[in-house]
């Protein structure tokens, strides 16, 4: 028989074994639910390359404006996003940085403190801005010289050999290399301030924002009146902010 002690004993150490069964139960819970979080984050990201990344060369030469200027894009909406055809990428970065200014975010703490992070992102932003004014000045540049290859160019050599029709493909080829450029930016910029700025639940919480102002612009778009009238495109239109 147990005597008096070893039960009390006993109980005590039934009782420690259910407090652990049920705090590793909670502990568990816990990681499945940040678990389940980091999927929906990865599975968030990995639909936006479909998006950024569906600028391939269209099959007539009447379809390659709609990589500078895509029809699902109101022209408000244009405006306000216009970076060959999408958001800026130090926007996205930008916007970042705005919502860890107002308390809302919390940097990673990847870095020692925040003070690094937060130069991390500067690093990140002044990064991606020189990438920006790369791509514009290819595109500037084709914007400048198009002129020379295409067929009715008065210094155009002619005896070349080249179609008209495979001058001017070549010329749209140079443009869609651009685009691909900055849509392969946008989708690295977003990447970098979900995996490598932003702590993991702020990180879902800036998806979900991000989605939910790309709507609200969407909407205050689709609400604004069109002035009558030829729409008028600067012609460097693609220069820096």
């Amino acid at each position: 028989m147990l005597c008096f002690g070893e039960e009390v004993s006993r109980g005590k150490y039934g009782l420690w074994r259910q407090e652990q069964n049920t705090r590793a139960a909670r502990l568990e819970k816990q990681l499945k639910a940040r678990w389940k979080i980091e999927e929906l984050i990865e599975e968030q990201l990995n639909r936006f390359p479909s998006n950024y990344n569906r600028a391939v060369f269209p099959a007539r030469i009447q379809d390659v404006p709609k990589l500078l200027m895509p029809k699902w894009l109101l022209p408000h909406e244009l405006t306000t996003l216009a970076w060959l055809g999408d958001w800026r990428p130090s926007c996205i970065l930008d916007l970042v940085h705005a919502l860890i200014q107002s308390s809302s975010f919390s940097l990673s703490p990847s870095s020692s403190n925040s003070i690094g992070a937060e130069r991390l992102l500067s690093q990140l932003i002044h990064e991606i801005h020189i990438e920006e004014a790369i791509i514009n000045e290819e595109m500037v540049e084709i914007q400048a010289t198009c002129i020379v290859h295409l067929p009715f160019s008065p210094v155009r050599n002619h005896r070349s050999g080249a179609t008209a029709l495979s001058c001017i493909q070549a010329e749209f080829k140079k443009i869609e290399r651009v685009i691909t450029k900055a849509q392969q930016l946008r989708f690295k910029a977003l990447e970098l301030a979900v995996k490598k700025v932003l702590t993991q639940s702020d990180a879902a919480e800036f998806l979900v924002a991000f989605v939910g102002i790309q709507d609200v612009i969407h909407q205050l778009a689709a609400k604004q009146k069109l002035p009558k009238g030829p729409a008028i495109v600067p012609a460097l239109a693609f220069g820096p902010a």
